[in-house]
């Protein structure tokens, strides 16, 4: 049966040897050699953009500049000395860069941002590219919502999946076709999966990123004890001062302004990506309140995650990461925990 996070508690550990939150690292090693917090920025439109991705680049998450005009310039921001981090290409773009003989000595953090991670040529490519850049080139994909997908993200060599399909507010995918699987359930899925084919020839190298609806940090701490190596969030960034997205001010009875909000695959995202609509669109458009900024919400989810982890008796994000037990909690329960 699949459960949703909301459904879900975590349950502390017997007895915790952590005497203070400030004892636990809550902080992963970027591949750029910073700290920073668990968290991918979503490369969507109404985030992030070339006028923006260095202040969100300086904070304590990692975020990814999304598909927008052409590539080439998108490389020349990329490669031209002004910004040096993740960018994402569409697969046809991939496939361009792929054949481009881009410098050797450059290493690249691509995300190829295909709404349907399950496509054969998506591994094939990737195949190809390994063989090409080697050591020079990380890629993450997704999104996949089969936990046997994961062990080829494994096979093929790549780096980082988003997990999780249909989930995110911005985006209609499951209602539209049906296709979808509970965060839960993958997370749980996955890590049996990896008990399976535990004396195979696999190296389980592929780091899980929990994508679709981890719009709460309650939320994404719950992915992180369940198996998630990263989480990645939109909502909770377009509600910051320092994203990119369209404002409007408030109404008279309104005390914030209020930022417009839509999924890479509603109409205006794919106008935003492609300059046109190329497919029947799967997301949605609507206004979200603007309540704080970059540096108070990565404070906020700092402190959170601090004390998630020293419950469970935490010292270290490998301590944490899949390693807390968690119970399904009632509809009256929920109510209760739900303040």
């Amino acid at each position: 049966m699949m459960y949703s996070l909301d459904e879900i508690g975590l349950i502390p550990s017997e007895v915790s040897e952590v005497k203070s939150r400030g004892d636990v690292n809550p902080y992963v090693l970027s591949p750029f050699g910073e700290k920073k917090l668990p968290i991918f920025v979503a490369p969507m439109t109404c985030i992030l953009d070339a006028s923006n991705i260095e202040t969100f680049a300086k904070s304590k998450v990692e975020p990814i500049l999304p598909v927008r005009g052409n590539l080439e310039n998108r490389i020349k921001l990329y490669g031209g000395g002004i910004w040096k981090g993740w960018t994402a290409m569409t697969l046809q773009e991939f496939s361009i860069f792929n054949s481009c003989d881009a410098p050797e000595d450059q290493h690249y953090y691509i995300l190829i941002d295909v709404a349907n991670g399950h496509m054969e040529e998506l591994y094939t490519r990737i195949k190809d590219a390994k063989q090409e850049y080697g050591d020079n080139l990380t890629v993450m994909i997704g999104n996949i919502a089969n936990p046997e997908t994961y062990i080829e993200c494994c096979s093929a060599g790549v780096d980082y999946v988003r997990v999780g399909i249909g989930g995110g507010s911005g985006c209609t995918t499951s209602v539209q076709t049906g296709i979808h699987a509970s965060l839960p359930y993958l997370l749980e899925e996955i890590k049996e999966a990896k008990h399976w084919y535990n004396g195979s020839t696999y190296k389980w190298r592929t780091k899980i990123v929990a994508d679709g609806g981890v719009s709460t940090i309650s939320r994404a701490i719950k992915c992180l004890a369940l198996g998630a190596d990263y989480v990645m969030m939109g909502r909770c960034f377009a509600q910051c001062e320092e994203a990119c997205g369209e404002l409007r001010p408030p109404y008279p009875d309104m005390l914030v302004k209020e930022r417009r909000y839509y999924g890479q695959s509603s109409e205006k995202g794919q106008l935003d990506r492609f300059g046109k609509v190329k497919s029947n669109p799967e997301g949605t458009d609507y206004w979200i309140p603007v309540t704080t900024n970059l540096t108070e919400f990565t404070n906020k989810f700092e402190a959170a995650l601090r004390s998630a982890m020293s419950y469970c008796n935490a010292f270290t994000l490998d301590e944490f990461i899949g390693k807390v037990s968690y119970e399904v909690m009632s509809p009256m329960e929920f109510n209760a925990f739900n303040k």
